[in-house]
Order: structure tokens, then C-alpha cells, then sequence
């Protein structure tokens, strides 16, 4: 399966946002790599799990700045946010009843092409551009 790297185009240009997604992909590699390697079901779960916990804690880190600097695009961006959480919890079930299957593997591989790419480099540089033109830094 391929790795997911960082790179520029998916930069938010607003540090703390832009580290959590390094993070979330390191962690989405990591899942990725221990499903091809055969590592114990155990590893695949406690990192799958992590991606998991982290992905909310990244969330509620962009919801509650979104919602602390009026952003207009929050309810859109909350319900983009509720349709990933959802999926990992579809690919964390069926990992669970099933394995580390191809198929698994091939879901995450979609998942991080099609999902999470796309909603960086639309949804998130949005923000990350609105508080550009308001002058607003987070820490």
C-alpha cells in the first residue's frame, strides 16, 4: 500500500492546523504499514484507535476556533468533520469483525486519497485563508 506524504499543496498555512495533519497522517501510514505487514491485530487496533481519538481531537481543535472567530463555514465544516469520524468508524468495525484484509487496507488507501486530501485542500486552506485575512494566529 502507498504512503501518504505531506506536501506544500496541503500546507493550511496556519502551523498548529497544518502539524495535526502531519500527525494524522503519520498515523494513517502507520496503520497502513502494520495492515502490510502482518503485525499483530493488537498494534493494527491500539494505532487504529489513536487515528481515531486523535482525528476527534484534531476536530474539536478546528471546530472550536472556527466557532471562536465567527467562521461562516462552521456548520459545513462540523458536518464534513461527523461524515469522517463515521467512516473511521466503519473501517475501525470492519477491521474489527474482519481483520486486516486487502480490503481494509484498499478502504483506508480510498479513504485518505479521496477524503482526506480532498477536504485539506478544499475545506481546511479555506479556513486557513480566512484567518490569513483577518490577521488571526492560533496557538
Amino acid at each position: 500500500m502507498p504512503t501518504f506524504e505531506w506536501t506544500q499543496d496541503l500546507a493550511v498555512r496556519i502551523e498548529l492546523i497544518d502539524e495535526q495533519h502531519k500527525m494524522l497522517f503519520q498515523r494513517a501510514n502507520d496503520v497502513s504499514q502494520a495492515i502490510d505487514n502482518g503485525q499483530a491485530l493488537t498494534q493494527i487496533i491500539k494505532t487504529l484507535d489513536f487515528l481515531i481519538d486523535y482525528t476527534h481531537f484534531h476536530f474539536s481543535t478546528e471546530e472550536n476556533h472556527m466557532q471562536a472567530n465567527n467562521y461562516p463555514g462552521l456548520e459545513a465544516h462540523q458536518t464534513s468533520h461527523r461524515e469522517l469520524v463515521n467512516t473511521l468508524n466503519d473501517l475501525e468495525r470492519d477491521f474489527k469483525e474482519e481483520g486486516a484484509t486487502f480490503q481494509l487496507a484498499d478502504a483506508l488507501n480510498s479513504f485518505l486519497n479521496n477524503w482526506l486530501v480532498k477536504h485539506i485542500k478544499g475545506i481546511d486552506v479555506q479556513f486557513g485563508n480566512f484567518l490569513k485575512e483577518k490577521d488571526i494566529q492560533l496557538n
